[in-house]
């Protein structure tokens, strides 16, 4: 193969091929056949070529009169998902998110301070959905509608409520 294209000849003639190709392709054509096709009940769809009566048409009109679709869609996704997405983005709410960091915990005259969202809070109070169940000095017990959660000191936790759903008066949780 090396050889070939080492070869000057070689390479011009395949040269004069290539913009041969290219100008041929871009010299533009004035008759653009139209097919008509036609069902038969049993056979195959017949295709008749034009004939002196049918009016010739250059391409570029032929691609301005095809009809253009309104409405995208995605390509990967099944119709009755579309409508789904559709129903249940129009539909719900969003989610409620709560989120607690934990940046000091200690004790004065006999009462416990915890330091959350750079608020102080004693035992007892809720932040949000959550409440401080109790505190010592690793940590804190967090009571949610999901049950109890330990947050040491230094992290954060967060709680996920799912909105309900319009008419609805359950909450439903959607995966």
């Amino acid at each position: 193969m090396r050889k070939l294209l080492n070869n000057p000849w070689v390479v011009a003639a395949l040269a004069v091929a290539a913009i041969a190709f290219v100008g041929f392709s871009l010299v533009p054509t004035t008759k653009v056949p139209s097919f008509v096709a036609t069902a038969e009940p049993e056979a195959q769809a017949v295709t008749e070529l034009p004939t002196s009566d049918t009016p010739h048409v250059s391409a570029q009109d032929a691609l301005k009169q095809l009809p253009r679709a309104t409405v995208t869609r995605d390509p990967f996704a099944t119709h009755a998902t579309t409508e789904l997405v559709q129903e249940v983005e129009q539909k719900q709410e969003p989610d409620f998110v709560d989120t607690v960091h934990l940046s000091g915990i200690w004790t004065q005259n006999g009462a416990t301070f915890v330091l959350i969202n750079e608020h102080v809070r004693c035992v007892g109070e809720s932040v949000g959905r959550l409440q401080i169940e109790s505190a010592s000095q690793d940590g804190i017990w967090l009571t949610h509608w999901k049950g109890r959660s330990f947050l040491e000191l230094g992290k954060s936790f967060v709680l996920k409520t799912p909105a309900r759903q319009s008419g609805n008066l359950s909450t439903t949780l959607i995966p």
